[in-house]
């Protein structure tokens, strides 16, 4: 990821005196031989030949200039206002001007990704990407990149109709499936999702007593959330508020049963999550909310001063608490080999602040493993902000996880062992003056991540994103490139759940008004015939 400096607010591609566009003949070197009976122009003529060609192939992707290679790089190293400045002088003197017009595009854009907000870079980013594209040949494979790109800037700032064009042109082709999935996620959901019916049928819902009997009433105002789907895919788990209070229940994917798992009256249960082998289950329990049910979307802020994690058999039988301390303990979630258990807590600790031993209590969110025994308990990070929602690699060895960096939560990726952990996705975040208190206080302009979780071959990590204030669900490589957007629906969207084979994707969303638990196909993307439908305003 570029980490870029400001630049100065004058676009430098408005400098430029662009020769205008003409029909380009070139003769044949024979016939012109023949008429001219120059061998000198002939030759000047050749050279023309094979510059031209040169910068052809610079930008079909067969070769950069000197200037381009050295404005990439310098790109890549941050130095932002000099990278700009070599692919302007790239455009000026070496002919290498899409492919340059098309690099400060991209330095624009990931400025865009850092400061949604920020107008000025989307503009910039547009300019120069429509040089691009204006300038690219027909045959360049990276138009499709170039339209791709325009079409997202446009569709974000709400000029519908340019978007819709630049989609309309990659689709009237033969796209490649990540270009329809990215357009998919962009307008709409990227896979087929349908919602589950865990609160019963359209008359009636299936709620329980305490005692464990089956009851039905209507309970069209209460919150089914916290999902989590087994390994083999074929049952979830997931917490509601149909009794006031938040339970844990089980439902048959396949038959659609339902089956209550906690009866406490006086407590809330909820972020369940399966062992590997399916047949266990951890969960939070903490004093009864009365039936407010709040997404944990972040590490802080919405957590509770105690809680505890318990463990019982996947049929709600043998509840056992996995340790016994005075904090706050949650967001379990078992290791791969079903050993461990990796959790967030915020139970205070008492160390050493000076010479005589006196303490201070620390009451961060930290992220820490333990024994599924019990026994064993290690802390893995320790910072002094809040780090939560720990997520195992598939084969055991990283654990991803949410922290916040300067006010906006960003997720994290540490070795199981301990280490430094390493960022994966950046925001930008813009200072401002507050006259009415006399202080400096931070306005959030970027966009935080939430809840990450590994896909099944550890090469991709789906997570939470609130842009603009709007809580989608997306996904990105391993090392925080490539980044797809899942959801863009109305309502928002939390707490994702895959299945072990990575097939079946389960969230909460309020698109339904209220709370209700989705599944998401990723066996079925959107097909290129339905987005162009999805397309028609």
């Amino acid at each position: 990821m570029r980490t870029h400096q400001k630049k100065a607010d004058q676009l430098p591609v408005t400098s430029y005196q662009l020769p205008e566009k003409k029909h380009c003949v070139i003769r044949s070197p024979l016939n012109w031989v023949l008429a001219t009976g120059s061998w000198l122009l002939l030759f000047m003529q050749i050279l023309y030949i094979l510059f031209f060609g040169v910068c052809v192939l610079s930008f079909l992707g067969c070769g950069d200039s000197p200037l381009i290679k050295r404005g990439k790089q310098l790109a890549a190293n941050g130095d932002t206002d000099a990278a700009i400045e070599t692919f302007e002088e790239a455009i000026n003197h070496d002919g290498s001007r899409a492919e340059a017009f098309y690099q400060i595009g991209l330095i624009y854009v990931e400025m865009v990704d850092k400061n949604p907000s920020g107008t000025a870079h989307r503009e910039k980013a547009k300019e120069a990407l429509s040089w691009a594209l204006d300038m690219a040949p027909r045959t360049a494979p990276r138009r499709t990149e170039i339209r791709l790109t325009l079409g997202t800037l446009f569709w974000l700032d709400n000029q519908k109709d340019l978007a819709v064009h630049h989609f309309n042109q990659l689709l009237d082709g033969s796209p490649k499936r990540d270009v329809v999935l990215k357009i998919a996620g962009l307008t709409g959901d990227a896979y087929h999702v349908q919602r589950l019916r865990t609160e019963g049928s359209d008359d009636y819902e299936q709620t329980f007593t305490e005692k464990g009997n089956m009851m039905t009433f209507a309970a069209k105002f209460t919150d089914d959330y916290s999902p989590a789907i087994s390994p083999d895919g074929k049952w979830l788990a997931f917490a509601s508020t149909r009794l006031q209070n938040a339970e844990l229940y089980l439902m048959d994917l396949t038959t659609l049963e339902l089956q209550q798992l906690t009866h406490t009256d006086e407590l809330d249960e909820y972020m369940p999550a399966f062992s590997p082998d399916g047949q266990s289950i951890a969960f939070v329990t903490e004093r009864t909310r009365g039936g407010m049910m709040l997404p944990p979307v972040q590490a802080s802020g919405s957590d509770p001063s105690r809680a505890a994690i318990y463990l019982m058999d996947v049929n709600g039988r043998n509840q056992r608490a996995l340790i016994d301390v005075g904090g706050a303990d949650r967001a379990p979630v078992f290791s791969p080999d079903g050993k461990k258990i990796a959790f967030e807590s915020k139970a205070p600790t008492a160390e050493p602040t000076d010479d005589n031993n006196n303490a201070e209590v620390d009451d961060t969110l930290e992220i820490y493993v333990i024994n599924t025994d019990g026994t064993n308990k290690t802390q893995l990070t320790h910072n002094n902000v809040d780090d939560g929602h720990p997520t195992w690699s598939p084969n055991g060895k990283q654990i991803a996880f949410t922290s916040m960096v300067e006010n906006i939560y960003q997720i994290f990726v540490v070795n199981a062992a301990g280490g430094t952990a390493k960022q994966l996705t950046f925001s930008d975040l813009t200072k401002k003056l507050d006259s009415d208190i006399s202080e400096l206080r931070h306005e959030v302009f970027g966009q935080s991540h939430y809840h990450p979780i590994f896909t099944p071959d550890g090469k991709r990590i789906i997570y939470v994103s609130s842009g603009d204030n709007h809580y989608t669900i997306w996904m990105m490589n391993v090392d925080g490139t490539n980044k797809t957007q899942l959801t863009n629906h109305i309502g928002a969207h939390f707490e994702p759940s895959l299945s072990r084979d990575g097939k079946r994707l389960v969230f909460s969303s309020d698109r339904s008004d209220h709370m209700r638990i989705y599944l998401m196909d990723l066996t079925q993307p959107v097909k290129k015939e339905e987005l162009k439908a999805r397309l028609v305003f």
